[in-house]
C-alpha cells in the first residue's frame, strides 16, 4: 500500500512538473538581449543608448540600427509565407505576457506633443502606444494632433496604462516587411490598430521595438 501511495505521488510531482515545463515552453523567445552599456555608448548590434547621468542633459537619440538576425537568417532565400500563420499564433501567446512600459513625450515636427508608452515584453519594448496630449486618450495609429500640449495627463495614463494592454487584441493576420525580415501582427483595442507586434521571419521570436527602447531610455520615466 506504501509503495503504491508513493508511486501515484512520484507520478502526480512528475505530471506537475511536466506541465510546468511545457507551459515554459509554450512563451516565445525575445530576439537577442540588450546589452548593459555606459553613458553616450551605442551597441552595432542593438542599437541601445544609456541614460544620462544626473544633471547631463541627454543627447538626441541615434538612427535606428538594423536588429541583429540570428545565424539561420542567412539560410533564407525566400519568405516562408507559411510562417504568417505561426508568427499570429506567437503573438498572440506573447500578448499574455505584455507588461506596461515607461511614458515619455516628445515634440513633433509641426510642434506638437507626442505621448508615448511602452509595451513591454520581458522587459524591453516591443511596441508603442499614443495618447492625446490634452485628455490622455489612446489614439489609433495615424492620428498626429496638431496641438500643443500644457500639461499631458501622465498620471491618468499610467494608471489605465496596465488595463489597455490587458485589453489589447491580436488580430489574425499579419503583414511582412523585408527591410527587417519581420511579420507585422496588428494590435487593436475598442476597433482601433493602436500598434503592432513584430516577430521574425521564422514566426517563433518576438522582435524588440529598438527605435522606441532608445526613446524610452533617454526620455521615459
Amino acid at each position: 500500500m506504501k509503495n503504491k501511495l508513493r508511486n501515484m505521488l512520484i507520478m502526480t510531482l512528475f505530471l506537475i512538473g511536466g506541465i510546468s515545463m511545457t507551459n515554459a515552453q509554450e512563451k516565445p523567445p525575445l530576439l537577442g538581449n540588450p546589452p548593459n552599456i555606459g553613458y553616450g555608448q551605442v551597441s552595432p548590434s542593438q542599437g541601445q543608448v544609456a541614460p544620462p547621468p544626473p544633471g547631463q542633459v541627454a543627447p538626441p537619440p541615434p538612427s535606428p540600427q538594423v536588429p541583429p538576425q540570428p545565424p539561420m537568417a542567412n539560410a533564407i532565400n525566400r519568405v516562408p509565407v507559411s510562417n504568417a500563420s505561426i508568427a499570429v499564433a506567437t503573438a498572440k501567446k506573447a500578448k499574455e505576457y505584455l507588461t506596461a512600459g515607461k511614458i515619455w513625450t516628445m515634440t513633433g515636427p509641426r510642434g506638437e506633443t507626442e505621448v508615448k508608452a511602452a509595451i513591454l515584453y520581458e522587459g524591453t519594448a516591443v511596441a508603442v502606444l499614443h495618447f492625446n496630449p490634452t485628455d490622455g486618450t489612446l489614439l489609433p495609429l495615424g492620428v498626429h494632433p496638431a496641438m500643443i500640449a500644457t500639461a499631458a495627463q501622465i498620471e491618468n495614463i499610467r494608471s489605465n496604462l496596465p488595463t489597455i494592454i490587458r485589453s489589447l487584441e491580436v488580430l489574425n493576420g499579419a503583414e511582412y516587411r523585408e527591410p527587417e525580415s519581420a511579420w507585422i501582427v496588428p494590435l487593436a483595442y475598442n476597433g482601433m490598430i493602436v500598434a503592432h507586434l513584430k516577430i521574425y521571419v521564422d514566426g517563433i521570436h518576438i522582435m524588440p521595438d529598438y527605435p522606441a527602447n532608445q526613446e524610452m531610455q533617454l526620455y521615459g520615466r
